[in-house]
């Protein structure tokens, strides 16, 4: 790359997508506001065509002075969800190594994992230490322990969250900032609908945590694919998951499903009407009637499977069983129906 390429061209990178995105959104929002939203280009594993990209970057447009030019997936990023080929990669590593940028034109590459070992990676190392004033490569570290409050306050300011609540929904969901974003939303809809005090109980009811993410996924697999959800049960257990905190998900999942049957059996099928009166997160409930032909073929797997962890969640408390009879007993449930 040439003295002039530096200015040009930078590298977003590391975990944090939630605030990469958020300042790739802003500079691309700032840029269309300059010089127009046809001047911004983007490429990923979907359209990626490496004549396309090298004739954007290097050929002049009628219509645009300026372009803004996004590849993502590059350097070669071990993030599967955003990886493209190694050998497109290099190609596009040696145009843009060997030749000067277009003074018109500026790249963001996108990289959340990139592979440290390849050569584009190392020149963009070399050019960030090089120029440090630019900051060629710009990292987007998880929020730490301590900024975690500071980003709930900021997304719920018409909630007035105190302190105890902010802390239980932290708890709940840690660093992920989408699920944080979107759990605070559903707060938003529980205070706006039901006129509600937001407490850390509210949380606790409203607000699902990684765990029942799990557990909602095995739910559906357990309605579907017997073979999968065994495996995922497995998963569950190879994980390391706390037993209490899966079976009160999994308990409380059967639970909604056996009332929405309830209710349908006496011709309540609407997911806001049952959710007001079951006091429960509508979205949970609106995805639970959404499956309700599916609820009612598998009624006794579903009374089978409560009925169950119930009984083995007594006796393990009661010490008769011992902890790893549970997933044993969810298994062994599964496969018997």
């Amino acid at each position: 790359m040439t003295e002039e390429t530096p200015k040009k061209i930078f590298l977003f990178t590391w975990e944090n997508t939630y605030t990469l995105n958020k300042e790739l959104k802003r500079r691309k929002d700032m840029f269309a506001e300059k010089n127009g939203a046809n001047s911004i280009f983007s490429f990923n594993r979907e359209n990626r065509d490496y004549g396309q990209i090298k004739q954007t970057i290097f050929s002049g447009w009628f219509f645009v002075t300026n372009k803004l030019i996004i590849l993502y997936g590059v350097p070669l990023d071990t993030e599967k969800s955003n990886a493209i080929k190694a050998d497109e990669i290099e190609k596009l590593a040696e145009d843009i190594m060997n030749y000067q940028l277009p003074s018109e034109v500026l790249v963001i590459c996108v990289s959340y994992k990139p592979d440290k070992r390849g050569r584009f990676y190392k020149r963009f190392d070399k050019l960030h230490k090089d120029n440090p004033a630019q900051k060629i490569i710009k990292t987007f570290a998880p929020l730490s322990e301590r900024e975690l409050p500071d980003f709930v306050k900021e997304n719920s300011k018409d909630l007035n969250l105190d302190l105890k609540v902010i802390q239980a929904l932290i708890h709940k969901i840690w660093n992920d900032q989408f699920r944080l974003e979107s759990e605070i939303d559903k707060l938003i809809y529980r205070k706006k609908y039901y006129n509600e005090e937001i407490t850390p109980k509210v949380v606790d009811e409203v607000c699902f945590g990684m765990i029942e993410e799990d557990v909602f996924q095995l739910l559906d697999l357990a309605l579907t694919d017997t073979k999968s959800a065994i495996k995922f049960v497995q998963w569950l257990q190879d994980d390391g998951l706390d037993r209490n905190a899966v079976n009160g998900s999994f308990a409380w999942g059967l639970r909604n499903c056996l009332f929405v049957l309830d209710y349908a059996d006496h011709w309540i099928t609407d997911s806001k009407q049952i959710a007001s009166e079951l006091k429960q997160n509508p979205w949970a409930i609106m995805n639970i009637t959404k499956k309700l032909k599916l609820l009612k073929e598998k009624k006794n797997l579903i009374q089978n499977l409560f009925k169950s962890i119930v009984d083995i969640d007594y006796e393990i408390k009661s010490g008769n069983s011992q902890p790893e009879s549970y997933f044993f007993t969810i298994k062994k449930i599964l496969l018997q129906n």
